[in-house]
C-alpha cells in the first residue's frame, strides 16, 4: 500500500490527514484520489506540490515516478496568498 499524506488546504478539504491506496505511479495516485474523492479534479491535483519519500517528484520522474509498497507520497496545496 502507498500512504498519501495531505497538507494545507487539501487536509482541510479532504477532512483527513492521510489515505492509503494501491498505485504503481504518482499519476495513478492522483487519478485514484480524484475518482474516490472528487473534491479536486486530476488537473487541479497535478498543480500540487508532490513529494515521494521526502524527495520532490520533480527531481524524480514526475508523474511517471514508480511507487512500491510502503512508499509515502506527500500532497500539498500550491502556495497562495495575497
Amino acid at each position: 500500500m502507498i500512504k498519501v499524506e495531505f497538507f494545507g488546504l487539501y487536509r482541510l478539504s479532504y477532512k483527513m490527514k492521510e489515505w492509503t491506496t494501491d498505485a504503481s505511479t504518482v499519476e495513478e495516485v492522483i487519478e485514484k484520489l480524484a475518482a474516490e474523492y472528487p473534491v479536486y479534479s486530476v488537473k487541479e491535483l497535478k498543480n500540487s506540490v508532490i513529494m515521494v519519500n521526502g524527495t520532490n517528484f520533480l527531481k524524480l520522474r514526475k508523474f511517471k515516478t514508480e511507487l512500491k509498497d510502503g512508499d509515502t507520497v506527500f500532497v500539498m496545496s500550491p502556495a497562495s496568498g495575497g
